[in-house]
């Protein structure tokens, strides 16, 4: 095997970053600060009295309480989410989607589909599944020496039956 696979999945890897931030800027989403705590909002339903309190937000993505208190103060101040006190423990405060957060998950969304439609140009269907696959097990390959299985992704499906 190349000594430099784990190199050229580094670059990879950097390329989609990079590719993905000049997509967002070009659709004015720069400024969200944390589109990892805006999309896990957005998974919530919109009903204010089942939204989260920051310290859940917080152990859904293994984040410090103050990372997430500093992320969602910015949040707020952009207009994307809302903090409403909580009805039955006015201690506590939900925090929901604003429409303008949902439209930004939907814009983002969209900038992913296209960058992916560019890393996968001239694939067939068949490729991209195969190419999946390998990405799932490498995933799982690193979860079994401590990559870290609980940071907020979700494990690789189990391999199908042969």
């Amino acid at each position: 095997m190349d000594d430099r696979s784990g190199l050229l999945l580094h670059q990879l890897m950097r390329a989609h970053h990079n590719a993905v931030t000049a997509a967002l800027s070009a659709l004015g989403l720069r400024d969200i600060g944390s589109p990892r705590l805006l999309w896990e909002l957005s998974t919530y339903p919109d009903d204010p009295a089942r939204a989260p309190t920051q310290k859940e937000l917080a152990d859904r993505l293994h984040s410090a309480p103050p990372t997430v208190a500093a992320s969602l103060k910015v949040l707020e101040r952009q207009g994307y989410v809302a903090r409403r006190t909580d009805e039955k423990d006015s201690r506590r405060n939900r925090i929901s989607i604003t429409q303008k957060g949902r439209d930004a998950i939907a814009q983002g969304m969209d900038a992913f589909r296209q960058v992916d439609a560019h890393l996968f140009h001239g694939f067939s269907p068949e490729e991209r599944e195969q190419v999946q696959a390998f990405h799932r097990r490498m995933l799982e390959n690193l979860y079994q020496i401590g990559g870290n299985k609980d940071a907020g992704c979700p494990p690789p499906p189990p391999p199908p039956d042969l």
